[in-house]
């Protein structure tokens, strides 16, 4: 470790800062540091400019910060706290030196740097880039969460601010501080307020305006209030007929937002709360009291960022889930947080105990029908999703006409179960339907996973899984890692009690496969049926004496993909083959 003369002595051989001194408090702006060293950096090679050098104890992990001496006495430019602080390093984004004295060298390059293009003007436009990091700076900026949609229309939507109940013992000042802190809520209407499970608070109009400014609204000054000036400055962007019939009422506390939509494209959000004020032609005077407010924002399209790329429509696409059991009910959710918005599930079981332990839900949902939990716990945890619920069983769903196939854009039956999916198959075929479907399921011990897509009209279809023993005539499964023949459910209590033994992991292998055969289907890469195979370990399958097929021991790949001509079986009865299609 160096102490702070030989820091202090290596700083001063650099031409980068002169007249370097050691700081006896080491705490500074209410940040304990080890060591804080004063020196004058050089700006625009001439210029010296004084900061400080903080080092803190586990510098290797955080890093080194300078202030500005006097910020109070500059210009206001980019990246730079209300407290003078630097904003030095994204530090996933560069490799930073691991030793003291190279850790502070880079840093000071980086303020150098920073204080030459913010003089120059250089980094203005990095004000814009980084708007809402700068308006959470603002003092007495509290949290406002928001889910409306950006539709680009000024209107008035709902909100409410969960104050709460004054405390035992608490004093009335202090409940009024504390009041000024509370969270604010914004939905589209007083429905979309639910999300939060919002209690014994009162709806209020919350005016909303949409704005497009010819120039560049930068954020205002983060050494200073928000000030009414800058408020009244946005509403002169705001057609006049908008502002009379939002703004007309007069009301003891309003909120305000703004979407901004800048020069560039970008769009920015920024919302204020006001007490008292009048209004004054399209401006407000007189207010008591103002705050900004930080927009955190809970809508669907801005939280979609997060896991797509880019705004699509496949995420529209009707998507009908038969089974919501260990692969289904993984499957329904991840589709409901990748983005698509219209399920309908059916399952006429309901969950049990014994279901634990390789399902997405748990205890709380226990003698629930599968399908409805599910709907129960996706509607609490991701927002903006319709989910049609059918607690029956998929084939008298379809043959009393209570849906319709041809309804849907995809069809994926994770039921798991081979004499379900041949039904469904043979159904699809013979009503000559075009709706794509994917078929799921696992093997026992996880020794494979399968997803098969399957689309009327190409070569194979799931019948031609299956052929029977020459010998015997029984029929089996050509696609198993399993060597036919062997018993590979286990009793749970008794007959209609059975089931395949594996565990979690391997239902969440399936599902990844579904959902990438998903995004596959939607941006129409796939031109032929095809089955993808998974091939697992073997141990516990060894371990319960039981063997591996033959098409387990040839295949030398983890995953095997075959096309509809590949396993077409020209025996089969519900296809029959491909010739001349």
């Amino acid at each position: 470790m160096f102490s702070s003369e030989e820091l202090k002595q290596i700083l001063q051989d650099r031409d980068i800062i002169k007249n370097i001194s050691v700081v006896k408090d080491s705490k500074l702006f209410g940040n304990v540091y080890q060591t804080v060293l004063q020196g004058e950096l050089i700006i625009n090679e001439k210029e010296p400019f004084v900061v400080y050098i903080a080092i803190p104890e586990k510098w290797y992990r955080d890093l080194v910060d300078i202030y500005i001496a006097d910020y109070k006495e500059i210009n206001y430019i980019p990246h730079i706290d209300n407290k003078g602080k630097l904003c030095l390093f994204e530090t996933e984004g560069i490799l930073i030196d691991q030793n003291l004295p190279g850790i502070i060298i880079q840093s000071l390059l980086r303020a150098q740097t920073i204080l030459e293009q913010g003089f120059s003007g250089e980094n203005k436009n990095d004000f814009i880039n980084e708007f809402e990091l700068y308006w959470a700076q603002l003092k007495g900026c509290r949290i406002a969460h928001m889910a409306v949609e950006t539709d680009g229309k000024s209107r008035i939507v709902k909100g409410t601010i969960k104050k709460g109940s004054q405390r035992k013992k608490e004093k009335q000042m202090g409940y009024i501080k504390r009041c000024k802190k509370a969270p604010i809520y914004i939905g589209e209407n007083a429905e979309s307020l639910k999300r939060w499970k919002l209690e014994n608070t009162s709806v209020m109009n919350i005016a909303y305006f949409v704005i497009y400014p010819e120039k560049y609204i930068f954020p205002p000054d983060i050494r200073t209030k928000l000030s009414l000036d800058y408020v009244n400055a946005l509403f002169y962007f705001v057609p006049e007929g908008e502002f009379v019939s939002i703004m007309s009422k007069p009301r003891q506390e309003r909120i305000i937002v703004f979407e901004v939509h800048q020069p560039s494209g970008q769009t920015h959000f920024m919302g204020m709360y006001i007490k008292g004020g009048i209004l004054k032609e399209t401006s407000l005077v007189k207010v008591e009291e103002l705050q900004p407010l930080l927009m955190e924002r809970a809508d669907k399209k801005f939280l979609m960022k997060r896991v797509t790329e880019q705004e699509s429509e496949i995420y529209k696409n009707r998507i009908l889930i038969i089974g919501c059991g260990s692969i289904g009910g993984h499957v329904i959710c991840e589709l409901a947080k990748a983005g698509y918005e219209d399920l309908t599930i059916v399952d006429y079981e309901k969950l049990t105990e014994e279901n634990i332990f390789r399902h997405v839900l748990g205890m709380e949902y226990v003698n629930c029908y599968k399908c409805e939990a599910l709907n129960t716990y996706i509607q609490k945890n991701i927002p903006e999703v319709k989910i049609t619920t059918l607690a029956e069983r998929i084939e008298d769903v379809i043959t009393e006409e209570d849906i319709n196939f041809e309804d849907y854009n995809l069809i994926i039956s994770a039921a798991g179960n081979h004499n379900l999916n041949r039904w469904i198959n043979s159904w699809i075929l013979n009503n000559k339907i075009k709706v794509p479907v994917i078929y799921l399921w696992n093997e026992v011990y996880g020794i494979g996973n399968h997803a098969a897509y399957i689309k009327y009209g190409n070569c194979g279809c799931y019948e031609c899984f299956f052929d029977r023993d020459k010998e015997t005539g029984e029929l089996y499964d050509k696609t198993s890692y399993c060597m036919r023949g062997q018993i590979i459910t286990e009793s749970a209590g008794g007959c209609g009690k059975t089931y395949v033994p594996y565990g979690n992991l391997v239902s969440l292998k399936t599902m990844l496969l579904c959902l990438k055969m998903v995004k596959n289907i939607f941006e129409e890469k796939l031109d032929d049926n095809l089955l993808i195979s998974l091939k697992g370990d073997n141990d516990y399958l060894e371990k319960h004496n039981l063997e591996t097929s033959g098409r387990y021991l040839r295949q030398q790949e983890q995953i095997k993909i075959l096309t509809g001509k590949q396993f077409v079986n020209i025996n089969c009865g519900v296809c029959n083959d491909c010739n001349g299609k």
